[in-house]
């Protein structure tokens, strides 16, 4: 029996109007009650995350930001990694990022400095927004995560690039989808913060079962036992993992349909 669960949101555990289905919370709450530990794992917002913990009885533990933190089941942080604060002058006010559409992730809140309002359509059921403000007073909170959307893939891929060529000793790059490049402190995964996790419960790899469609799970779904991949899952995730087992697509809530088949 697994000990523990872990799954992404958007595009694996949430359907397709990014919402948690009956069935799947139905599932949920009965692993939780058989003991089994669950996680929610998304590059998503701590804020936006807990809407959805809520809906599970605030009984489930919380990687947000891609792995840049970690909460426990009673809410507590257990993990903080933030961005180094010499890389924010180059990832906020380069121009190098002219024309692309940039935000921040502090431990409490997001900001942007120009309404990008195609972004909020993902976090409807949670009601989790953005604030717009001058990123010259921001301050010196802690930064969790710098992100950019932009249509062009190819021009994400070239700053991907520039980022890594000045900042590979402190940052790290993935995408939550094609035309989001996320930017956390080098080190910083939905894999590695599952790998603290699981050290500090005493849960060896192969007690944990995880579930994921993008390229941010990488790192989860090679370090967890048993891993999914959702029929959505990303092309280049599908391509690295190439013998993970495939399942149906998230607009079906297969996740659910899996867990109860081989759980319950």
């Amino acid at each position: 029996m697994y000990k523990l669960l872990v799954s992404d949101l958007d595009g694996t555990l949430l359907n397709a109007e990014h919402r948690l289905g009956d069935d799947t919370r139905e599932v949920l709450l009965a692993l939780i009650e058989r003991g089994i530990g669950v996680i929610l794992a998304s590059g998503r917002h701590v804020r936006d995350i807990r809407s959805f913990s809520r809906l599970l009885g605030g009984r489930i533990g919380l990687i947000s930001s891609n792995g840049a933190a970690v909460h426990d089941p009673r809410g507590r942080l257990t993990d903080t990694h933030p961005v180094d604060p010499s890389c924010l002058q180059f990832l906020l006010r380069d121009p190098l990022f002219d024309g692309v559409h940039t935000s921040v992730y502090r431990a409490d809140d997001w900001l942007v400095d120009t309404p990008e309002p195609r972004l909020l359509r993902y976090h409807q059921a949670s009601g989790f927004a953005y604030r717009v403000l001058d990123f010259a007073a921001m301050g010196d909170e802690p930064v969790l995560k710098v992100f950019y959307y932009h249509e062009d893939v190819a021009h994400l891929r070239t700053l991907e690039t520039e980022i890594l060529e000045r900042h590979a000793e402190q940052l790290t790059t993935t995408y939550a989808l094609p035309v989001v490049l996320e930017v956390m402190a080098r080190g910083v995964s939905k894999g590695a913060a599952l790998a603290r996790i699981a050290a500090r419960l005493g849960i060896q790899p192969e007690e944990i079962i995880a579930f994921g469609d993008g390229r941010n799970d990488l790192e989860m779904l090679s370090y967890a036992g048993r891993s999914l991949l959702m029929a959505n899952a990303d092309p280049w995730l599908k391509a690295a993992l190439p013998d993970v087992e495939r399942i149906a697509s998230n607009a079906e809530e297969a996740v659910a349909h899996y867990l109860a088949a081989r759980l319950l």
